[in-house]
């Protein structure tokens, strides 16, 4: 592929052995990575998110959801969008962990979610667009409510909790 800042460059590392814990990338513009049902991975920028990260596709892959997240954020960070399917998680995110730039955050089938947790998503200015997609065990959305720059909230499929809370005209979210 050309030297474009636009261009696509996905990485797609599917299905890893069990024995793969890091994998490491470099020197790459604007990237795209989906990874799916790689159980062991941990590592996978070097401790650090590169900064020309713009979408990142967890299916599958707990371990390095939940390393990835210890790591500081680039402060120039071009992330807008993160879909996590699948992870087994009881609350997400914690404070600080996630990129300003974030504009969209899709959360699908976690069947162990249970909160989305206020500090972690509140101090998201440019998230817009929040979907939830069978997550049975969600039961709340923040109690200090969601961020002013959401403008869709979509919960979708088997999120019944949840579904009843936001309810109009006589849920408590």
């Amino acid at each position: 592929m050309g030297g474009s800042s636009t261009e696509w460059i996905g990485h797609i590392l599917s299905h890893c052995d069990s024995s793969i814990k890091t994998v490491k990338i470099e020197d790459c513009l604007t990237m795209n990575i989906p990874l799916h049902d790689c159980p062991q991975l941990e590592s996978f920028f070097d401790e650090r998110l590169p900064s020309s990260l713009r979408n990142l596709f967890l299916v599958k892959c707990s371990k390095l959801l939940i390393y990835s997240l210890k790591w500081p954020l680039p402060i120039n960070s071009s992330m807008c969008d993160m879909y996590i399917q699948e992870v087994d998680m009881k609350s997400f995110p914690s404070e600080g962990l996630l990129p300003l730039s974030l504009t969209r955050l899709t959360i699908t089938c976690c069947q162990n979610l249970k909160q989305l947790n206020y500090e972690g998503i509140n101090h998201l200015p440019s998230l817009t667009t929040l979907i939830f997609n069978n997550c049975p065990n969600i039961q709340y959305l923040p109690v200090d409510s969601l961020p002013k720059s959401i403008t869709s909230l979509q919960i979708r499929g088997n999120c019944l909790l949840l579904k009843q809370r936001c309810k109009k005209p006589n849920g408590k979210d």
